[in-house]
């Protein structure tokens, strides 16, 4: 059967041709860039996986850092110590806030020390030890908070690629003040025997070399008395001496506590020294409240405190007529404060830091006599008992001795 077209059929199948290949021709060059797309897509995908890994790969590296930062932190303040790391031009590379604190610098500033520092023995080690390759190890003294102390500096070569230094600043102000009062312990020990020994020995000789001397009654009773003043001067001393060491000793120390009157105290006290007392025409006035106020301690160590208080006023105010009143009474804190003053020529200002060391004696001119223990044994036995002491004076106007101590649980409250 013969199939006859038209025109327009033609044309319609002509269109579509065209366009059949219009399409293969544009998906031809199309394609091309389609999949040039999808592989630009692709790599931009991998692109920002590999940033997203990257941030991410950042992150934990500056963590780690932050954590490495930290422990080395933790370390430097786990030292205990002032510790320094410096490189060879001085410059400050880390340091742990004692030290930071001591030397007043910033750790993160990194400071050159050389420069930093004023000129004194702390930048002369540092200078040292920076343009050394051995380790270093000096003594020095430095001022905190207006305080003398004594600081044993090592400074030693790390031996790494930067060549830096660590320094280390030991504080050894106790063992140094130690090695100080075990030496003039000893040379003033050794004074305080020689005199008195020298002075027996003297009449000793005299006595057995001289008979016409030591036929003399009244001659040889003087030597005598002299003799046993002098004998009971090192007597005092080394009581006083092993006094001392006891209550130094506080872990060994057994106090005899039990409850007792402050009033029946004194009163012993005062009849040990009402010749004294009447000698110089002082006052003695006892104010306590309540009365009796009873402490829990022991009564020998009490004794202790009290006389050499009350002494040391007398022999420091030999030629006045003065007063010392001894108080007491109860504090909001739980505690008990007792007071000894004393209206006399007082004690300069610049020796009160030290009143309290053995052997110690404010008055240079020698006229006081006496072993310079007292109030270092007033100071020990008070702090045996867990309480506190603090003298402060107003040369010419007065002195006074203040005690504070923790109420007992072994006295009834109403009563301490």
């Amino acid at each position: 059967m013969l199939t006859i077209r038209s025109p327009r059929d033609n044309f319609l199948q002509d269109v579509v041709s065209w366009n059949i290949a219009i399409a293969l021709a544009v998906l031809a060059f199309a394609l091309p860039f389609l999949i040039l797309y999808i592989r630009v897509e692709e790599q931009r995908k991998r692109c920002r996986n590999e940033r997203t890994e990257n941030d991410y790969l950042r992150r934990m590296l500056k963590d780690s850092e932050r954590h490495v930062q930290n422990d080395k932190s933790l370390f430097l303040e786990a030292l205990g110590v002032p510790f320094l790391l410096v490189r060879p031009s001085g410059r400050l590379v880390m340091a742990n806030s004692a030290a930071c604190e001591l030397l007043g610098v910033d750790a993160t500033v990194h400071t050159n020390l050389l420069k930093f520092l004023p000129p004194g023995p702390l930048r002369d080690v540092i200078k040292t030890a920076v343009a050394a390759e051995s380790t270093e190890e000096e003594s020095i003294t430095l001022k905190v908070k207006a305080e003398e102390r004594r600081f044993r500096v090592t400074a030693k070569p790390l031996g790494n690629a930067d060549k830096h230094v660590g320094i280390v600043l030991h504080d050894v102000t106790a063992e140094y003040r130690t090695q100080v009062i075990r030496r003039d312990f000893v040379a003033n020990a050794s004074h305080e025997l020689r005199t008195p020994l020298t002075i027996l020995r003297g009449y000793l000789e005299t006595l057995l070399e001289d008979a016409d001397y030591a036929a003399n009654e009244q001659r040889r009773t003087r030597s005598l008395e002299v003799m046993k003043k002098h004998a009971d001067r090192i007597t005092r001393l080394v009581e006083d001496m092993l006094t001392v060491s006891r209550l130094e000793t506080a872990h060994e120390l057994r106090l005899n506590c039990e409850p007792l009157d402050l009033r029946s105290v004194l009163d012993d006290v005062y009849l040990r020294l009402e010749s004294m007392l009447l000698k110089q025409k002082a006052c003695l006035l006892v104010e306590l409240s309540p009365q009796p106020f009873i402490i829990n301690g022991d009564k020998f160590y009490w004794s202790q405190i009290f006389f050499n208080l009350l002494e040391n006023a007398l022999k420091n105010n030999p030629d006045a007529a003065i007063a010392i009143q001894v108080s007491a009474e109860l504090l909001p804190s739980s505690e008990a404060r007792v007071c000894v003053e004393d209206n006399g020529r007082g004690i300069p200002a610049d020796a009160l830091p030290f009143v309290f060391n053995r052997f110690y004696r404010a008055d240079v001119t020698g006229k006081v006599k006496g072993t310079g223990l007292g109030l270092s044994i007033v100071k020990h036995a008070v702090e045996a008992h867990g309480g506190h002491i603090f003298v402060e004076s107003e040369p010419g106007v007065s002195t006074r001795f203040v005690m504070t101590l923790p109420l007992s649980d072994t006295v009834p409250h109403a009563e301490f």
